[in-house]
């Protein structure tokens, strides 16, 4: 990592490090004051935190899809990426977890999923997938390391003194676990985004989740986001090196396919949902036209912007944008489940909508404002806003930093 040595390095960590401060300072914050600093309400009780939830679920699902490729559909070209891409898909998984703490506001309320589970609600499942994933990965990453660690150790620790003989044995010890885990981590992969999915999808008073396609679009935008992530790392760790070209541009290609699959789904859903002209489906389908047309403006280009750029990638720049591009279309993706969900209330008679209670006195005694709605204009605070930007600093560095420990370089022994 010759970049590491380099100014512009540096001072990007700096500028992360000040970001994870202020996430810290804003979360505490959040914690002493309530959820009441969010922008949330009771008639919208997910947000920006959530929405990060799914992303971070779709970014992690690229290491341990590439890792298992090598084996199940003989793609060498992933093998000297692999431990890489493996750290990338343990980080994230990580990462989903605990996006979730900012939005419980009583961060010690997660023992209760541990202390008393209901099997009957998807989120205990989802816990287990997400946590057996993580695990998955820290040990995908350590079988496929196992010969770079016994040859240079990690932190001065673990190193051994092997002969040839012995280093030999190590690497076919390793490829031998690789090809037993691969089958295992492939199914893992797809099932974290079906069963998150299911969350949102098993929602019934939610029309703007409902159907099965949900899980598809999931999978298709984290086949998308995944290998976008692992081709940033690789260029942070490895560069634009000529061994690894071809290993970019199947990523990038796989990225494309799977973003232009992503737009086929989601767009076959609205023409569903548009035909009739009524109903609480197109009644949210209106919602994104009316009131965040631009936000699925973004979305659409940068996801657009990502296929054109991934699809003929034969440059560092062209791979960076693109995989830059395709991150940031699938987020406000991922922000596109909240408000068409959250201003259909359920309460309805004879298609009246009952008015909610927000939990707060708003306004002035000489200018009072309604504490009882019928639609919420959700836009994230500023405090929701500088926590997730100081969890992906935090994750940005761990992950940085656990890319300097392990000897992720070198010629691959799997």
């Amino acid at each position: 990592m010759s970049s590491n040595s380099s100014t512009g390095y540096k001072i990007g960590l700096l500028i992360l490090v000040a970001i994870a401060i202020a996430g810290i300072s804003a979360w505490v914050y959040q914690i002493q004051t309530g959820l009441i600093v969010t922008n949330m309400r009771n008639s919208f009780s997910w947000g920006l935190y959530i929405a990060m939830w799914a992303f971070f679920v779709g970014t992690a699902a690229g290491g341990l899809v590439v890792s298992s490729a090598i084996y199940i559909f003989g793609a060498k070209e992933f093998k000297p990426i692999a431990p890489v891409a493996s750290s990338t898909a343990f980080i994230f998984a990580v990462g989903a977890m605990v996006m979730i703490l900012p939005d419980l506001g009583r961060i010690d309320r997660i023992f209760n999923m541990f202390l008393y589970p209901n099997f009957s609600s998807i989120l205990p499942w989802d816990l287990i997938v997400l946590t057996t994933y993580a695990l998955l990965s820290a040990i995908y990453t350590y079988v496929l390391l196992m010969p770079r660690i016994a040859e240079k150790g990690v932190l001065g620790l673990l190193k051994k003194d092997l002969d040839g003989d012995e280093l030999k044995k190590l690497q076919l010890k390793s490829e031998r676990y690789a090809k037993i885990l691969a089958p295992i981590a492939l199914p893992f992969a797809i099932l974290i985004h079906t069963v998150t999915a299911w969350v949102l999808a098993t929602q019934l008073s939610r029309p703007w989740w409902y159907g099965g396609l949900l899980a598809p679009t999931f999978i298709a935008a984290a086949i998308a986001t995944g290998p976008a992530v692992v081709i940033l790392a690789c260029l942070f760790v490895f560069g634009y090196e000529e061994r690894l070209k071809n290993a970019y541009k199947l990523l990038a290609k796989i990225s494309a396919s799977s973003s232009a699959a992503l737009l086929f789904m989601y767009y076959n859903d609205f023409v569903v949902r548009y035909w009739w002209g009524e109903g609480l489906d197109f009644e949210a389908l209106a919602i994104v036209f009316r009131d965040y047309l631009h936000i699925h403006t973004l979305e659409i280009t940068f996801i657009l912007a990502s296929i054109v750029l991934l699809a003929s990638a034969k440059t560092k720049s062209r791979l960076i944008a693109g995989s830059i591009s395709v991150n940031l279309g699938v987020f406000f993706h991922r922000f596109l489940l909240m408000p068409p969900s959250y201003n259909i209330f359920p309460f309805k008679m004879d298609g009246w909508s009952y008015p909610i209670a927000v939990g707060e006195l708003r306004g002035s005694l000489m200018n009072p404002l309604l504490v009882f709605v019928d639609y919420w204009n959700y836009i994230p605070s500023s405090i929701e806003i500088t926590i997730t930007a100081g969890i992906v600093a935090i994750l940005t560095l761990v992950l940085i930093g656990l890319l300097r420990i392990l000897p992720v370089e070198g010629d691959s022994n799997v």
